[in-house]
């Protein structure tokens, strides 16, 4: 009579256990099916300089070493990592740091000093150029930019590396302008698409993730401008080819070589932090 708990109990995981061989029996033959895991984000570097960058980077939680690395002018460097890497460089006054977060996009440039310095916003393309860093402009700056161009509703904006999008959104909720931006960076434009249906001007406005070298800009009555000197160089023989006379081209802090004598006017302005800027308007 003792015996028979034990008996059933031994019953129970024989029965257990056919039932799991079953299963593994009836499983389809053939490769497994199981979906394969999604490849690392890919973080990129670019040096925009005329000189090689020497770097060291290391990825965070990894038995890897840190990587010493010389990134030739105009290239670009790539790292797959699903964990953060830290960077470090000589500017040649002292070593800087950086913690880079895993698929985002960077640059190695000058800054107002001539140091080098590393920026957000490059965005990793080959056959792209890369006109400029991420630095969004002070509000400010973007009602002064409206302002000096005289824009009304009747305008058709086109803004060249749009960023967030604050300007055409700025223009198309307080002038009740139309625009188009252009960005090279995904995240931006998603941004840009965002801050539009926030606004409520989704109608007014258009973001492409677009080449701004490949962008059709002869329908557009202003141009707005935040990109560097040579930016504003290399876009100049666009400007000149596709603009109508008339068309409006507005800069923020930097003149567009070349194009002195359709300056029509500049102006100076500080911002909320008590940093200066500039604009020129300049007329097709």
């Amino acid at each position: 009579m003792k015996r028979r708990p034990i008996f059933r109990a031994f019953a129970a995981v024989l029965v257990v256990t056919a039932a799991f061989a079953g299963v593994s029996a009836c499983r389809p033959e053939g490769p497994d099916k199981s979906p394969e895991p999604a490849a690392a984000p890919e973080t990129t570097l670019r040096n925009v300089t005329s000189d090689p960058v020497h770097y060291t980077i290391r990825v965070l939680f990894s038995n890897v070493g840190p990587m010493a690395r010389t990134l030739a002018p105009g290239t670009v460097d790539r790292f797959s990592s699903r964990t953060a890497m830290d960077l470090q460089f000589s500017n040649g006054d002292h070593d800087k740091l950086y913690r880079l977060e895993p698929g985002s996009a960077h640059s190695f440039r000058l800054d107002e000093r001539g140091k080098l310095e590393m920026f957000k916003g490059a965005h990793g393309l080959a056959d792209a150029a890369d006109l400029a860093p991420y630095v969004p402009t002070p509000m400010p700056v973007v009602e002064k930019m409206l302002e000096t161009a005289g824009v009304g509703p009747e305008d058709i904006i086109y803004d060249i590396g749009c960023g967030d999008g604050r300007i055409l959104i700025t223009a198309a909720r307080e002038y009740g302008a139309r625009g188009v931006g252009v960005d090279i960076v995904p995240e931006r434009i998603r941004e840009c698409l965002a801050a539009a249906k926030a606004a409520g001007v989704e109608r007014l406005v258009e973001f492409r993730r677009q080449d701004a070298m490949t962008l059709d800009i002869s329908a557009a009555t202003v141009v707005t401008l935040y990109l560097l000197p040579e930016s504003n160089l290399l876009l100049r023989p666009k400007l000149e080819a596709q603009l109508r006379k008339g068309t409006r081209v507005v800069s923020h802090n930097y003149t567009i070589e070349g194009w002195e004598s359709r300056g029509a006017k500049s102006e100076t302005l500080t911002d909320d932090v008590g940093t200066e800027h500039a604009v020129y308007l300049y007329i097709k």
